[in-house]
């Protein structure tokens, strides 16, 4: 019996079906390749001879040649390669797909069940279940997920196509993926484009027609209230107005989103929003809830708009207000941070300069992280019967500003929001600088950082070089282990913060004892005092709150260091 022969043509006819999407020429060397493997893998078993007692394998040399040329051409494709054979082991994964797997190179992969713990597949598929469904129905496509060691994830596009020889016997299967992790997520911002656009078209066409009835409404409301003086119909004249002037503002903040009008711009001193603001918020907001007040001190002025500030910080509170049902604590706090571009490499539409930073935080629920990447999307909302509005009007306002706004959040310890909002580029404007509050303190000790948020590590980890602090900046629980575990002998402090997603500080804090029971630390937070108590009882660590300046973190350090070493 001849052995089945794979021909170009047997992997070529499903090419414009299945792969319409990859590159022909990385198709046509891929396709090529996997008929020779398995062409190959059939004539061994089939064309073996005995000569002198020993069997031989005749492997014509053109062919040897051909082989080589093809491995040296796949070196250079993208998209990862895999060959399995009619027995289920894998007989070849390219340089490609190794890297999208971050597959060892030095230990080779026998059986797709080895990988079920790197990729997960659509449908919690398992990768031989899709190697099953490929068999069955000829091919399989979907999507894979992988979850690095690092913690980073990509998504990849993959096909699988099963192959046969001539007579229709079974020889293997072909997988191929790509890495879409950049695509999907242009198509996400694709789809929230088109529902910006969406939004545009609805509210325009209703929004003037309908202020229109408004002001109606409320000139009638207006004349009743005028003619019902003394009368039990007076009150619910007041009533009809406040409702029609609540619908009159839901309206201006929903076209605010679409159809923005230049803000009013002007040098503010901030302090003077947030004196109203507070004033407001201490009359309206219920007895169980505390809020506290940054004191008064001479900070740069922001070029903004008041009303659209006092618009958006009135909102945060709200919804602040909204996370405390029983009651809690609201903590407006304010300082300003100077940004250089290797901090916003992440952010190439934020510009360097200097900021303000305004933090409204609350000891409420907390934002469950699945919440947490869509509570800035238009009509996105948990709450009955809200409007979905509020943080995308935020977002969107300060945008123009030339500013933006960050969440942090942990469930049961509550949530902060940070807004940024370039200072003044007036002369003079500027009125305080860290060296007139003294000078930083310096040191050469080794340190190590723990924060969760980008900018604020890099601002960290700048501050200290500059007061000639050796620093390792991490910004997970998990490369912070790796990193002390290899050099806790030289580390001398290790600066944690409390409130970080996946490991947070309480659970580094006693990972680290496990490697130095004695392992110095200086926590810090964004969130009140309240949301460590635990963990400083725990360590006796001293706290150092949110935001902070180059002079209050390294004199911090400087302190707990000498304590440190006289102890």
């Amino acid at each position: 019996m001849s052995p089945a022969r794979v021909t170009q043509q047997t992997v070529f006819s499903f090419t414009d079906r299945l792969f319409s999407s990859y590159s022909t020429d990385s198709l046509k060397l891929e396709q090529e390749f996997t008929a020779d493997v398995l062409e190959r893998r059939l004539l061994k078993r089939e064309e073996q001879t005995t000569f002198g007692g020993r069997q031989i394998v005749t492997k014509p040399q053109q062919q040897a040649a051909n082989q080589v040329l093809r491995l040296k051409a796949l070196d250079y494709i993208n998209d990862g390669v895999m060959i399995v054979d009619d027995q289920g082991v894998i007989v070849y994964v390219d340089p490609s797909m190794h890297r999208m797997l971050r597959l060892p190179s030095d230990v080779p992969v026998k059986s797709p069940s080895e990988l079920d713990s790197i990729i997960r597949f659509e449908g919690q598929l398992s990768f031989g279940e899709v190697l099953d469904r490929a068999a069955l129905n000829g091919q399989w496509s979907g999507e894979g997920s992988c979850r690095m060691n690092d913690n980073h994830a990509i998504l990849l596009d993959v096909r699988v196509q099963s192959l046969t020889g001539g007579d229709g016997e079974k020889l293997g299967s072909l997988v191929v993926a790509r890495d879409v992790t950049r695509e999907r997520s242009m198509e996400k911002q694709v789809i929230l484009s088109q529902q910006m656009e969406l939004v545009e078209n609805f509210i325009g066409s209703i929004a003037h027609e309908f202020k229109n009835l408004l002001t109606v409404l409320m000139a009638y409301a207006t004349l009743l209230k005028d003619n019902a003086k003394g009368l039990p119909c007076e009150e619910d004249a007041d009533k009809i107005l406040e409702t029609a002037q609540k619908a009159n503002e839901l309206t201006t903040r929903m076209m605010a989103v679409t159809r923005p009008t230049p803000p009013r711009m002007e040098n503010l001193d901030v302090f003077m929003v947030l004196n109203d603001l507070v004033a407001i918020l201490r009359k309206t907001l219920p007895l169980n809830i505390e809020v506290i007040s940054p004191e008064a001190k001479t900070l740069p002025r922001v070029y903004c708009d008041p009303s659209v500030l006092y618009r958006a910080l009135l909102n945060l509170c709200l919804n602040a207000r909204d996370a405390m049902p029983n009651g809690g604590k609201l903590t407006i706090e304010i300082d300003w941070i100077c940004l250089e571009k290797e901090d916003l490499v992440q952010w190439p539409d934020r510009l360097p300069g200097v900021y303000m930073i305004l933090a409204v935080t609350d000891t409420g629920t907390g934002i469950p992280s699945d919440i947490k990447d869509h509570i800035f999307e238009p009509f996105f909302t948990t709450k009955k019967g809200g409007t979905g509005l509020g943080l995308s009007v935020v977002q969107h306002t300060l945008k123009v500003m030339g500013g933006w706004i960050t969440a942090a959040s942990q469930i049961g310890k509550g949530a902060c929001f940070r807004v940024y909002l370039p200072a003044s580029q007036q002369e003079g404007i500027f009125i305080r600088e860290d060296n007139e509050a003294g000078e930083p303190a310096l040191g050469t000790e080794s340190l190590l950082a723990v924060d969760d948020d980008p900018v604020t590590l890099s601002m960290i980890q700048r501050f200290l070089q500059k007061s000639g602090f050796n620093i390792w900046a991490v910004s997970n629980g998990e490369e912070a282990i790796r990193v002390y575990r290899q050099h806790a002998d030289e580390i001398r402090l290790v600066l944690l913060d409390v409130v970080m997603p996946g490991m947070n500080g309480e659970e580094l804090y006693r990972e680290l004892r496990k490697i130095r029971p004695q392992v110095p630390i200086l926590l810090m937070s964004g969130f009140p005092l309240e949301t460590a108590e635990k963990l400083i009882q725990e360590s006796s660590a001293p706290f150092l709150a949110k935001p902070f300046s180059r002079v209050h973190l390294t004199r911090e350090i400087r302190r707990v260091l000498d304590a440190s070493s006289t102890a």
